[in-house]
């Protein structure tokens, strides 16, 4: 059996080695974002605007009908 110390110290070792492994492996972005100066892309906003304007009039107009579960 290990003594009390000895875990101690080897689930401290385990611990920095653990970190450390994932403070160095870096993964890059999968999708990079356009250049600042590149004006041809619409910006998300505006994008998100005109897909719920779009969704908003493929809605039916009026009230919904009363029916038993309301």
């Amino acid at each position: 059996m290990m003594s009390t110390k000895m875990r101690g110290i080897l689930t401290v070792l385990l611990l920095v080695v653990a970190i450390s492994s994932a403070a160095f492996t870096a993964v890059e972005a999968a999708r990079r974002l356009p250049e600042e100066g590149d004006t041809d892309h619409a910006t998300l906003h505006e994008r998100a605007r005109s897909l719920v304007m779009t969704w908003m009039a493929q809605l039916r107009a009026g009230p919904s009908p009363r029916g038993p579960g309301h």
